[in-house]
């Protein structure tokens, strides 16, 4: 089965709590699973980023659904491409707060996402590219 990577950006409409992370982490595990999508959520300053990996259609759907969530605005496709493996694949969904400062690679997180709301490349990369490229190295 062939599957794409989708990863997007979006602003949060309100400050985000531990707990409203853990509640989306847990919601997105219960309704990725079964669509066999894994992937992990980033969340910095108000900024989410986040790679869905998945088949096509899946992936589609799935983004349409998360795009009406009244949580976050300006969401925006940085990368929909076919892979050839899931960088995420033991996770239906993990969460990394970055504001919590203790992620591994948070600087090179926090660099991706900095690059990704300003619509700017790292190196010769996009920030998605950079960002899947941190994971599967």
């Amino acid at each position: 089965m062939s599957i794409n990577q989708l990863v997007y950006v979006s602003q949060s409409t309100r400050k985000m709590s531990p707990d409203d992370l853990a509640s989306i982490q847990d919601k997105a595990k219960t309704n990725n699973a079964p669509l066999d999508v894994t992937g992990s959520l980033f969340y910095n300053g108000g900024w989410f980023l986040q790679v869905l990996e998945g088949p096509v259609a899946a992936l589609d759907k799935l983004y349409k659904k998360i795009e009406l969530d009244p949580r976050h605005k300006n969401s925006r496709v940085l990368y929909n491409e076919p892979a050839k493996f899931r960088t995420f694949p033991r996770w239906s969904m993990n969460m990394t707060n970055l504001n919590d400062r203790q992620a591994d690679k948070y600087n090179e997180l926090v660099e991706v996402l900095e690059a990704a709301q300003a619509n700017r490349r790292i190196g010769s990369a996009s920030p998605a590219v950079a960002l899947l490229k941190l994971f599967a190295a």
